[in-house]
């Protein structure tokens, strides 16, 4: 089987939605599967390996609050010669932007069914941005208009099926996650100094247990709830001195995160890593014991489910899908959007409570587990497999009443 990808980005550290495509993309090619992407040209790093194709585009780097290298795809014309030569079986949409409108456009001239996931939540992201209602007076069109269009569309959670359904979508949704390489974020169990050298020792370690240290891993923008963050810790490290806080992620608010928490910083009680590569967060996870998670617009919410296979309970909100991951007391604890001071609550009981705390990671683990990325490539196959046979029994059903 031949598949053709269409997505805005295809370099690892820009965000879940790039993670989730690449990450089909590798379970693909590593089964065997033919995947060809088209995206944009991207100058803020290194492109993932394979089968790529940059679709000409027009640079946006005047346009004032978009990153440094947006462009706009353009060329319609290449992009359809290159599907009609290559000829997928399937192409497969990834994002709502100019990029896979060329790819939708030319699979639909050609005949090509087309299967698309809905990622990113359009209408909360939009409201966040400047003059918000207006453009979520578009979002609701353009999204119903884009995938009506498609064969099938895939939903990773059912919060994200509602939204579409809410939007207008009628055609075939199914709910597949994006996923999760349990090996790649498997616990790691600390390594006692006798058992290091070899020597017997007693059953209990002697050394005095480190800190107990929250996690946000996300973009520093509003739509994570990046207010509620600041909050929740400010209240759950004045109440509790032996806590310690670690924030993995950049964005527009980094200094506005930098300025609220400085005299913590300042403690050594607050680290700021900036941005952290992809590769390196395994790590980020096996460093911390609670994820503190409050966005409010997750569509699935993959650093979640990443920290939930590192066997981190999670503290989030009530809102988007996270409550379909995050289930009170399984295997995290919720609270409502905008409410700060029950986020610290949880915290703070999380990090008096070893016992608890184990237990909510274990049960993240096993809830990670429903998401384990070998099931989600064979519902991804199956589902391309029905599209597929259902465009081609359309397309003999034509030819014999043609004849």
């Amino acid at each position: 089987m031949r598949v053709a990808f269409f997505t805005d980005s295809f370099r690892k550290n820009l965000g879940g939605l790039t993670r989730a495509a690449i990450s089909l993309h590798d379970r693909l090619t590593r089964a065997g599967y033919a995947v060809r992407v088209f995206t944009l040209p991207q100058t803020g790093g290194p492109l993932h390996p394979g089968d790529v194709r940059l679709v000409r585009a027009i640079p946006l780097r005047p346009v004032p609050g978009l990153p440094p290298d947006s462009h706009l795809a353009w060329d319609y014309r290449e992009v359809r010669r290159e599907l009609a030569a290559w000829r997928p079986d399937v192409v497969h949409l990834h994002t709502l932007l100019p990029v896979s409108w060329l790819g939708l456009l030319a699979a639909r001239s050609l005949g090509i069914p087309v299967v698309a996931t809905y990622h990113a939540n359009v209408r909360s992201a939009a409201m966040v941005l400047p003059a918000g209602k207006a453009v979520a007076a578009v979002v609701g069109p353009l999204v119903r208009t884009f995938y009506n269009r498609c064969d099938a569309v895939i939903a990773p959670s059912r919060f994200a099926a509602g939204e579409l359904r809410r939007f207008g979508v009628r055609r075939p949704v199914e709910v597949i996650s994006n996923g999760i390489d349990l090996d790649r974020f498997a616990p790691t169990q600390p390594v006692r100094p006798e058992e290091a050298s070899g020597a017997a020792g007693p059953a209990e370690p002697r050394w005095p247990e480190r800190p107990v240290t929250v996690l946000f891993a996300g973009r520093l923008s509003p739509d994570k709830g990046v207010d509620s963050l600041l909050e929740a810790l400010e209240i759950a490290l004045r109440e509790e001195p032996g806590l310690r806080a670690r924030i993995a992620g950049d964005g527009p608010l980094a200094g506005a995160v930098r300025r609220a928490l400085a005299p913590h910083i300042a403690a050594g009680r607050v680290t700021l890593c900036g941005h952290v590569p992809w590769e390196a967060m395994p790590a980020e996870y096996g460093a911390a014991d609670i994820l503190l998670f409050p966005s409010r617009t997750e569509t699935q919410g993959l650093a979640a489910l990443e920290a939930m296979a590192a066997g981190l309970p999670v503290v989030a909100v009530r809102a988007g899908a996270l409550p379909e991951l995050v289930r009170d007391g399984e295997s995290g604890i919720t609270a409502a959007p905008g409410d700060a001071e029950a986020l610290a609550r949880a915290v703070l009981l999380l990090a008096r409570d070893p016992d608890l705390r184990h237990r909510l990671g274990a049960g993240a683990r096993a809830v990670a587990g429903e998401h384990e990325a070998g099931r989600v490539l064979e519902q991804v196959l199956a589902l391309y497999a029905r599209v597929a046979g259902a465009r081609a029994g359309r397309g003999e059903v034509h030819r014999r009443g043609a004849a």
